[in-house]
């Protein structure tokens, strides 16, 4: 039977976790393949290439979306046995247990080069070291001294509005490389909304209570939280995106861009202590700092490519590298996929990627309805869940007027 301290902890995991995932992350398209492949073209590749938004064949594009996405490196939905607990724990040592979520719902409206959209974006990420990854898998233990140091979370609930500029290189520049054509493309964000910092630290024990029931003896253990007030203290920056889309020939394509080069700033915020005492937790203080909070965006690196295998299938690869400055966390992804398009009304699109932050691989698909200028897709991941070893989810549904 959990422990009262460890239904409280359970508890509030869970919460981090489904706050996470009211947040919105990609497009349908790109969550159907898998990834934001920088080779993808038109409105889709906002997110993921800002070179590649005016390489399509649209001059037109007004759409509405929303995504979901979270995942962690340690717990799936299946039975782990004691074996693989002992595996699991060994895997993420020195990383310890995350908790991820990235977030995105708005609108975008896309005139030949010219890009307008606006975004409310959740992102984060949860770190809980290995002896509260350890008490989640296996179970608090009589006697076990447990750390917090080392626990930590943030990130920010935000607005994101701004304007992308994507242009095609001039025809002459481009004969004398020996391409086909090249577009580079350039976006600006302002950004305004919460930040939040959360920090543990001390150590705590289980133990016999007076009863002699198995409890949590609180120590010196405490979690810090630090946030702003956005109706007294907005928390507002700017962040840029930049990229590069080259058609080399009839059959390749290349892309590359980097993402997120940006911040929030808070003048101000507010602290608070939450210590485990007498059975329960207790905010022992709120303190009103007057200093700077500041979350650095996570920004990724891409690089892929595209080959055109028929005029009904098309196959993409790219590698992503994503720095989490705030928490020092690194993630190396690799992504393969393809869309078949036999049925020009109906295209079908899967894919599969390898995190080594997540330590996972993840299977995804999703398809697309284009009625003349009325256009939905839909996408989903990750379909390991039909197998039950899934550690995350993400599912995204997009409608737009695109000619």
């Amino acid at each position: 039977m959990l422990t009262k301290y460890k239904r409280i902890l359970v508890l509030s995991l869970v919460f981090v976790f489904m706050l996470s995932m009211m947040t919105f992350a990609s497009s349908a398209k790109t969550v159907g393949l898998g990834d934001e492949f920088t080779t993808i073209t038109g409105p889709d590749a906002l997110y993921g290439n800002p070179g590649a938004i005016n390489a399509g064949d649209s001059i037109f594009s007004l759409e509405l979306g929303a995504s979901v996405s979270a995942w962690n490196n340690l717990l799936m939905n299946d039975y782990i046995d004691d074996g693989d607990k002992e595996e699991l724990l060994g895997k993420i040592e020195d990383d310890g247990l995350l908790f991820g979520a990235g977030a995105r719902t708005g609108a975008k409206l896309i005139i030949g080069p010219v890009g307008l959209f606006g975004d409310i974006k959740h992102d984060g990420l949860l770190t809980l070291n290995s002896d509260i990854a350890e008490l989640l898998l296996q179970g608090n233990e009589i006697g076990s001294e447990y750390e917090f140091d080392g626990s930590s979370a943030s990130g920010a609930l935000y607005g994101d509005g701004g304007i992308n500029l994507s242009m095609q290189a001039p025809q002459d520049l481009v004969d004398s490389w020996g391409i086909e054509e090249l577009y580079v493309g350039f976006t600006y964000h302002q950004l305004a909304g919460m930040i939040y910092e959360l920090e543990g630290r001390g150590t705590g024990e289980f133990d016999y209570d007076e009863d002699g029931k198995g409890a949590f003896i609180g120590d010196d253990g405490y979690f810090s939280v630090k946030y702003n007030d956005p109706a007294d203290n907005l928390a507002t920056g700017s962040a840029i995106d930049i990229g590069g889309y080259a058609v080399l020939d009839d059959r390749y394509t290349i892309g590359f861009s980097t993402m997120n080069i940006g911040s929030l700033i808070a003048d101000g915020y507010t602290k608070s202590k939450y210590q485990y005492i007498d059975e329960e937790w207790e905010e022992e203080e709120q303190i009103d700092k007057d200093g700077e909070l500041v979350w650095q965006l996570p920004s990724t690196v891409r690089l892929g490519g595209k080959m055109d295998y028929n005029s009904n299938i098309d196959i993409l690869a790219d590698y992503a590298y994503t720095k989490y400055y705030e928490s020092d966390h690194e993630d190396h992804k690799f992504s393969a996929a393809t869309e078949l398009t036999w049925l020009s009304f109906l295209p079908l699109r899967t894919g599969v990627n390898y995190s080594t932050l997540q330590n996972d691989f993840k299977w995804a698909a999703g398809m697309g309805l284009y009625l003349g200028p009325l256009k939905a897709d839909v996408g989903i991941s990750d379909l390991m869940g039909l197998f039950n070893r899934s550690q995350g989810v993400e599912g995204a549904l997009t409608a737009k007027i695109e000619f």
